[in-house]
């Protein structure tokens, strides 16, 4: 007779363990005793408990328990009052707090449409503070465009002036030659009017 494979005994003690820890939570939360063997995860009509679960849980109650693999046991295990919890079909027999799990899934959605729009309202500052940065490197852009073309002319205008100077100075240094070449033609003149009456006799 063959032996069973180990992966088979561990997923048979994973399962035994699951729902041993199911059945003790029923029991804490809902003061109804169910064996371990007769928990179920898809309740019939005449089970006295249900499960109610986040939407990250759900995936786990569309299984027997039986047909779970040991990472479902696991999560089983682990998630078991934290993200789904027994809860009774007549309200009679509920003995655990008033808040339920319909109660936390409708404050988580509230909380997460006050949470979509905190970050809507962040993405509409970002987006306006991005258009206001787009604004401002475009105008030091075009102001650094400005003040390289000024600077670019006043170069300009301050080599013409130095070209200008430069006239200028050879104007004055040209006239001035030019009055000193005129004082000796005049003085060679007036000696040649002098000379004349001498000359004559």
């Amino acid at each position: 007779m063959a032996l069973p494979r180990p992966s088979n005994l561990d997923r048979a003690r994973w399962r035994t363990g699951c729902r041993e820890k199911l059945s003790e939570h029923i029991k804490s939360k809902l003061g109804i005793s169910i064996d371990p063997s007769e928990v179920r995860l898809i309740t019939r009509v005449e089970d006295p408990y249900s499960w109610q679960s986040l939407p990250a849980r759900t995936h786990l109650f569309e299984k027997n328990l039986s047909k779970h693999s040991i990472g479902a046991y696991m999560e089983l295990c682990r998630e078991v009052g934290v993200s789904f919890e027994a809860v009774a079909k007549d309200n009679n027999l509920f003995t655990g707090p008033a808040a339920n799990f319909t109660d936390r899934i409708a404050g988580l959605e509230a909380e997460n449409s006050r949470l979509m729009g905190e970050v809507n309202k962040l993405k509409d500052i970002a987006a306006a503070e991005s258009t206001f940065k787009r604004g401002a490197e475009e105008a030091a852009n075009q102001l650094t465009a400005v003040l390289h073309a000024a600077e670019l002319e006043n170069q300009h205008l301050k080599r013409d002036i130095q070209k200008w100077a430069t006239i200028a100075e050879d104007l004055r240094v040209s006239t001035a030659d030019s009055h000193q070449h005129v004082n000796e033609a005049f003085l060679v003149l007036e000696k040649l009017k002098a000379s004349l009456p001498s000359i004559c006799m």
